[in-house]
Parts: C-alpha cells; structure tokens; sequence
C-alpha cells in the first residue's frame, strides 16, 4: 500500500542506486521491477561501478536529499556497525541545496509569528547567511535594536521526510528479510533512530531548548559563549537567536598567529568540550569547525544545537570505565564494561574477543599517555566491536565521534596537547564524587530502600503465584535443545508406519475387489470393478509416497 502511495519517490530512490552500482540488492529485494527497461539495463551496466563503496553511497545519498543526508550522518556516528573508511567518506555529506526564495521565507515567519518581517524587524536580511536541506538562516535587527539570527524551516520539507521514512522502513524490512547482516544489526532500529534524529532536529523549539542546557553550564565561564534565545519570536519552525560576530575556524591560520593564541584556544576547547561531557552530562553532538565561532581575546562560541548528546550518571560512569580500562591496558576492564553498555549475540566467542582486545591492549604497551590519542584508541574500540557483532548504542558512539572531532581540530592547533592530559582533572573529580561519602551513603540507602520494598512485597506476590498455580493458570514453557531433533526421528518413524499400514490396505483392498470380482462381473455401469479399484488405489498409494518421500523424513 505505501509503495503504491510514495510510487513516484519509490522509483527515484531506486533508479539513484541503481545508478551508482546498486542495483543487484534492489533486485534481490524485489525492487527491481520499478526501473523501466532501459533503466535496467544501464543498473546492470553499472553494477560493477569502479568508484569505492563509500563514495557511491555517499552520492546517493547528497542526491536523494535531506532524508538521506540526515541518514548518512547517522551512519558516520556508527562506526561500531560500519567500516572506518565507509564513516570517513559518509563525514563529508554535504547539503547542496539551493536557497528558498526570501519571500516564501518572509512568508513562513508571517504564518508562524503572526505578524510580518516588517512589523518585526527593523531590518531582515534577504540573502542567507547558509542554506540547509532543512533550513536556512537570515541575519536580521530586531525592533528593539538587538542583531538576531532568524532560522527558518523549508516549506514542505516535512511531508517529504514522512515520505521518505516510511519507504526507508519498507526498504530495510526487505533488506532485513533478505540479509543475516541487515537482521544482526537491526537496520530498522537504525531507521527508528533516524526518524527519531530527524524529527528533533526539525523542532526548533528543541533545539532552542538544547542551547539553553548548554548555555547554563558555562554561566560563570565568560571565554566560553552559547547565543541567547528570542523566545517570543520563535516556534517549531523558526528560531531567533544572538547574533555573535565570531570568525570561522579559517580565520585562526588565515589572520596570522599575532591575533590568536591557538594554545589557548585548543585547551579551551577541549576543556569546554569535556566538562560538558563529564560534568553536564549534556554536550553538543557535531562539534566540528563549522559550528564554533571565535573571538577576540580568544574566546570561542558554540552554535547550532541540532543535535546535542546526553550522558546519564551511569553511562559516564562506563565511559570512563572503557578509557580507564584502554589507558590501563586492562582487557577485563574492557570486557566488563562492553557487556554493559553495549548489545551483544548470544553467540559471541568471547575466547576471540577477549585475543583482539589483548592484541589492542599491547598496542598501547609502554606508550605514555601524553602520547595516547584518544580519538585513535576509541576507532581501535569500534573495530573490535564491529568484528564481533557487538552493537554500541548511539549515545556512546556519538561521544566518540565528537571526540575524535574534538582532537582533529586542536591537533591542528596545538600539536603537543593530549586530551588525556588535558582530561585527567576531570577523571579525578568524578572519581572524588563517585566515592564521595554523602554520594556513597545517598547509593546505599535507595538499595536498601529498593531492597525492603521487594521483600515486603514478597510475600504478597508469592501468594498470588500460588493461588494461579492452584487454578492452572501458569503455563509452563521449556526449551530443549535436541527437541528438533527428536521431532524428526518421530515424524520418520510416524511416516514409516503410515506407509506400512497403507501397504497393508492396498493389500485387503486387491483382496476384496478380487472377491468380489468372482461373484459379480461388472460393476459401476458396466466398468470393470478390478481395475477401477486398482487405479484409484495405485493413485492414492502414489500420492501418499510422494508426500512421505518430498517432506524428506522417512
């Protein structure tokens, strides 16, 4: 039903694979038939495209547009479940979109604000500052005299990003049915996830809200900007903003090293990035050169809160465990600290893991920490984990991208800086306040609180088990291993006395028909009685050993 809704989409989602080499997984999937003939004929041409596997999904995915942008994105986070070279390629999806006309922009404000840009602004800008697949930003003036950014949704895009996720399900049901490896890594979680990404990012109110849980965590800090919200002049589709007067990552190399202090900038940098991550729980997801701006007296702002991640108690406690345990060379660490944050097969070998993280572990034998890079320690991490099947959820593998951006850029800036070094402080105080006694004693008394609930609720769920038992309403469910087969030992066994009762009836029915042939000569209006009852059972004889010997158990 919804490919005969989304039928025009459907087909150009497939001729753009199939154009760039994909044509064979549409076809195994049932696909296919959507191409018209000479468009098949070229998929089949372009099956063996010379271009790498990441480039080629990379151009589907810029051409198809938002949706597959966004997907490709996502992807480049994963790199538990993709290769590394395949998420390098995916980084650098780029939205090549062309600007939407001022006025319907103009238009969308109007509708959403409920008042033109003149009796809002003093002054909007009609050319963009930057253009999106989703939205696009204007520089404006307030009323009130204050320089705003203004953030605009695309008309319709909505209804095309509901389009496309729901063919993207159908797509990766097909594909899950089809392939092992699409069913063990649940593309269609990945599918929800995306849906899920992109809907947030289309909320400008969320991320209006995602600024603001930033912005709170540097309220003492004044090197360290987050732009203000415009609240009364924004929506789910606008969003107004400060406008900061920052220059661009260029701008540290292109004006010379005698406006900036690139040593300074990269420390605070990092500082700023891991005390939102260690301390605040709540960091900006894409922190790449794009998205900081920096000015004078070497102060840096954060921008663009479309994406932010979110750390729980427990799960900053397990990512300090897995730097701990790659910095201490400890592969139990390691272990133990997979098994708990990450989704595992029940059909791991733990023997080869256990080989691959030891191999990982003397790589880093006898390096200095100084030395470590963190980002190339949590890919070496994810390469294992990818081998193994083992499933890493979003929230830490979106921390590792980030930090491994992170390290990228103030590589470049400050050469000798070691986010290990750098982040030691921070490990230390979580270590103070894990432990801490009023943390500890505040642990002990909501498991002894959890622990008191349960056992005086025992008794009562006890007698309640009981009393279903007496009446014989608990099912009882048992698994046997050997159960499949010992089913098929009886079906064989099953089938064979079938077939030697139906021997032992085709004989008393030869005997009876020749009986009864010796008193009577012709029954059933003048056929032959014998060789009528001799072709019917021939035919039920023959039938019934076909269906013994096609089920393949006897």
């Amino acid at each position: 039903m919804k490919r005969m809704q989304h039928i025009n989409r459907y087909r150009e989602i497939v001729t753009v694979l199939a154009k760039h080499g994909f044509g064979y997984i549409m076809k195994e999937v049932g696909l296919f038939h959507m191409l018209s003939l000479p468009k098949r004929m070229a998929a089949d041409l372009n099956s063996n495209e010379p271009k790498p596997l990441g480039k080629r999904l990379r151009l589907v995915m810029e051409e198809l547009g938002p949706t597959f942008i966004k997907l490709g994105q996502l992807l480049s986070i994963r790199r538990d479940i993709i290769p590394e070279q395949l998420a390098i390629e995916l980084e650098n999806l780029q939205d090549k979109v062309t600007p939407v006309n001022s006025l319907i922009i103009k238009q969308t404000i109007k509708e959403e604000l409920g008042a033109s840009c003149e009796e809002i602004f003093e002054h909007f800008e009609n050319q963009s500052l930057a253009a999106a697949s989703i939205g696009q930003v204007h520089k404006a003036i307030l009323k009130s005299g204050e320089t705003v950014v203004v953030k605009v949704r695309r008309p319709n895009i909505e209804t095309q990003v509901d389009s496309d996720i729901e063919i993207l399900r159908d797509i990766a049901r097909l594909v899950e049915h089809r392939y092992d490896w699409a069913k063990q890594y649940q593309i269609r979680d990945i599918i929800d996830e995306l849906a899920q990404a992109i809907k947030s990012e289309m909320d400008y109110t969320q991320e209006g809200r995602n600024a603001e849980k930033i912005s709170r965590q540097f309220e003492n800090d004044d090197n360290i900007l987050i732009p203000a919200v415009f609240w009364d002049y924004s929506t789910k589709k606008v969003l107004t903003t400060e406008y900061i007067d920052g220059k661009k990552y260029a701008a540290l190399n292109d004006d010379g090293d005698e406006h900036w202090n690139k040593k300074i900038i990269a420390e605070r940098i990092v500082h700023s990035f891991l005390n939102q991550v260690l301390m605040g729980g709540v960091y900006h997801g894409d922190p790449h050169p794009g998205n900081l701006l920096f000015l004078p007296e070497n102060k840096i702002a954060y921008i663009d809160f479309g994406q932010i991640g979110v750390l729980s108690d427990e799960m900053k406690k397990n990512f300090a465990s897995l730097i701990i345990g790659l910095m201490k060379k400890d592969t139990d660490i390691l272990i133990r600290t997979i098994s708990r944050m990450a989704i595992t097969s029940e059909d791991i070998k733990e023997g080869k893991l256990r080989q691959d993280l030891d191999d990982l572990r003397e790589k880093y034998y006898n390096i200095p920490l100084s030395k470590i890079k963190i980002g190339e320690s949590i890919t070496d991490l994810f390469n294992v984990t990818q081998r193994h099947r083992i499933m890493i959820p979003k929230d830490y593998t979106l921390l590792g991208k980030a930090l491994i951006t992170v390290e990228g850029m103030v590589k470049n800036l400050d050469p000798e800086l070691s986010l290990i070094h750098l982040a030691e402080p921070f490990g230390k105080k979580l270590i103070l306040e894990r432990f801490h006694p009023v943390r500890a004693a505040t642990k002990l008394w909501e498991e002894l609180t959890d622990f008191a609930n349960v056992t005086f609720r025992l008794p009562g769920l006890l007698r309640k088990t009981l009393m279903k038992i007496n009446k014989g309403q608990v099912r009882l469910e048992m698994e046997l291993p050997q159960i499949d087969k010992l089913l098929l030992k009886l079906d064989r066994v099953g089938n064979r006395i079938a077939f030697s009762v139906t021997l032992l009836a085709f004989s008393i029915i030869i005997t009876g028909l020749i009986i009864s042939q010796t008193f009577s000569n012709r029954v059933f209006f003048h056929f032959p009685a014998v060789g009528i009852g001799i072709g019917i059972a021939i035919l039920m004889f023959v039938w019934l050993l076909f269906s013994i010997f096609r089920s393949g158990r006897f």
